[in-house]
């Protein structure tokens, strides 16, 4: 399991992220229903499950609730409004640091 920010995770959850994965979801896309391990019936592509935030801004963020099993397909599509903006916000501090650079030259 790939974590980003170890910060942000609570020491259980691995554990939570099995219980959302495997007993409540029952190893299938709780949003899609694709299989763990198979191929995606859209994409034809290895479902890999995950487990998702569903809401970010809210007190308990890692609350079960707030916790989905997502296939690749459905956790994108989820996240990609907030994709959309880091990418605008990489791009715009990109052109700051060219900008600097050039003008520094």
């Amino acid at each position: 399991m790939i974590i980003l920010n170890k910060d942000f995770y609570p020491d259980d959850w691995a554990l939570r992220s099995y219980f959302v994965r495997i007993i409540r979801a029952k190893n299938k896309c709780e949003w899609c229903k694709a299989e763990n391990g198979k191929p995606h019936p859209i994409t034809g592509s290895k479902v890999i499950l995950t487990t998702a935030h569903i809401f970010d801004d809210i007190d308990r963020p890692h609350n079960l609730l707030n916790l989905a099993a997502l296939c690749q397909k459905c956790h994108l599509n989820h996240d990609k409004r907030k994709h959309v903006r880091n990418r605008k916000i990489n791009r715009e501090k990109k052109d700051k640091q060219i900008l600097l650079l050039t003008n520094n030259v």
